[in-house]
């Protein structure tokens, strides 16, 4: 008896099966194509670690910069971007957080062009290095690249090039440092001009345009109708955050702490520089460690007060030293050594008896001629300079004058009673820097014909300036000497007033023996 067989059910698989040896090679079904795997919620947390790890990485690289590295990440990328602007003072971490920051950037840009301003001398050297750095890197079509001449003929050159590169959609960055640099070239005004519209006039997507300047967005704002770029403000750092920037890789953590905690703030009130400060603590160091055998050695108590002992010395010279502009106290003091060590008790500090020459208060060099700069430019018409402060420094009296009218000698008495009810005049920048090389001119002349000793001079002669003044001139805002203005619609820069009278600028030009009353116009 045979027994029935029951057919086998036939599944999806096996009817799928191409291998099966039923079906016919013509009935063969076709593979469909295999879906995209949706990222799951592992992916998408392992992404996001991924993003913070970055973002961590950066912070870790810009002590001081949370805020700004954030935006950077968040403006750079993804393209299309918007124009972006880093202003602020100087060295306040600008062009580094940038750097780092396209290198954290995703996606990963295919090509940044860098052009430093301030090392290019003349627009046809910036058209040569942003067209070089985008030109194919075979040496035969560097050599038969043409440089234009004109603006617009390097926007089209500028345009070809980059179209050329962004075929393949990834981001482009060209980055443009120190920007203010521009206004003092040839017709510097059209070139910065142009260089703001790039975003209009080059229309490509994939492009994004990076300014650096030290100079606020003010001084770029043009009535043109052209987008704008976005702001990142990059502050002054805080002695807390220069504190951590100084300690990060020193071999002895505890003992640079307990240096900084007497050597830095003090150099703080005189710049904020980070580079300028490192120069300046450097030799300070060195005389802080000279008590010490070990310089591994962990200090206590005792020895920290043995240490600052023996700094404290040094560091008041320190405060003098970061202006180098010679007082005419330390001249006299060359003069009498050079003439056989016979002091004249008149040319001493502490020999004036009838004048109380000596402050209430510690001052360094630098600010003290940058503040009789601002008394002198507030007291003074403009219209005097020229002839105050000539090429001499405002030394040369042998000059013929020419005998004033009775008609011009009212004017000026009129002048003067106006300058008088009107109070202290206020005056640019431009103004009281150009007072500060005169007055300071007078101290190099008059050193010139001096003979010191390398002890006074460093071994360097005239080394120029070491610290900035426009932070000089931020501290003297900041301490009430000076008052700071908003900026003048017409002229885009701000203006200064001195607060102080006229004893006090005299006992401060008694301080350095500079001869202030020759300068000061009276009726």
């Amino acid at each position: 008896m045979s027994q029935l067989v029951t057919p086998r059910r036939a599944t999806r698989s096996s009817t799928a099966d191409p291998v099966s040896p039923n079906s016919p090679s013509g009935s063969r079904p076709k593979s469909t194509p295999r879906r995209q795997p949706v990222p799951t919620a592992a992916a998408k947390e392992e992404e996001g670690e991924h993003e913070r790890s970055t973002v961590d990485a950066l912070l870790e690289a810009l002590p001081g910069r949370r805020a700004q590295a954030t935006d950077l990440l968040r403006l750079l990328a993804p393209a299309p971007a918007l124009p972006l602007l880093l202003h602020g003072g100087a060295a306040t971490g600008k062009t580094r957080a940038l750097l780092l920051a396209l290198r954290h950037v995703r996606p990963r840009p295919r090509r940044v062009a860098y052009a430093a301003l301030r090392s290019l001398p003349s627009p046809r050297a910036l058209f040569a290095s942003l067209l070089t750095q985008l030109s194919p890197p075979s040496s035969s079509s560097s050599s038969r690249l043409r440089i234009p001449d004109k603006p617009s003929d390097f926007v089209a050159a500028l345009r070809d090039a980059l179209a050329g590169l962004s075929a393949q959609g990834e981001a482009m960055y060209l980055v443009f440092d120190n920007l203010e640099v521009v206004r003092s070239w040839d017709k510097g005004g059209q070139l910065l001009a142009l260089l703001l519209r790039l975003y209009d006039l080059l229309r490509l997507p994939q492009v994004v345009l990076v300014y650096v300047s030290s100079a606020t967005p003010d001084a770029y704002y043009s009535m043109t109708g052209s987008v704008e770029p976005n702001h990142i403000y990059f502050p002054d750092y805080t002695v807390d955050e220069v504190r951590d920037i100084l300690m990060r890789g020193h071999p002895n953590p505890k003992l640079y702490s307990s240096f900084l905690s007497v050597a830095l703030k003090p150099l703080f009130r005189v710049t904020r520089r980070v580079d300028e400060l490192v120069a300046a603590l450097e030799p300070l160091f060195r005389r802080y460690c000279e008590p010490l055998g070990d310089l591994k050695a962990v200090p206590d108590e005792s020895i920290k007060r043995r240490l600052f002992e023996h700094i404290q010395p040094h560091l008041a010279v320190a405060l003098n030293e970061t202006f180098s502009v010679p007082t005419r106290t330390s001249v006299d003091e060359c003069k009498d050594r050079s003439s056989g060590g016979k002091a004249s008790s008149k040319r001493r500090f502490g020999s004036r008896d009838d004048l109380l020459t000596e402050l209430e208060f510690h001052m360094s060099v630098s600010a003290k001629y940058l503040l009789l700069s601002a008394f002198l430019a507030s007291r003074n018409p403009a219209t005097l300079d020229a002839a105050l402060f000539d090429s001499t420094g405002g030394s040369d009296n042998h000059r013929r004058k020419r005998k004033s009218s009775q008609a011009s000698m009212n004017m000026k008495d009129t002048m003067a009673e106006e300058m008088l009810l009107k109070g202290p005049g206020t005056f640019p920048l431009e103004r009281l820097l150009a007072i500060f090389q005169c007055i300071t001119s007078v101290s190099e002349d008059y050193l010139g014909d001096v003979e010191c000793p390398d002890s006074m001079m460093n071994g360097s002669g005239m080394t120029g300036l070491m610290s900035d003044v426009l932070l000089q001139l931020s501290t003297l805002c900041n301490s009430n000497f000076l008052s700071k203005s908003r900026s003048c619609p017409l002229e885009g820069s701000a203006r200064y007033r001195s607060n102080i009278d006229e004893d006090l600028a005299l006992k401060v030009a008694r301080s350095v023996s500079f001869p202030s009353l020759k300068y000061i116009y009276r009726r």
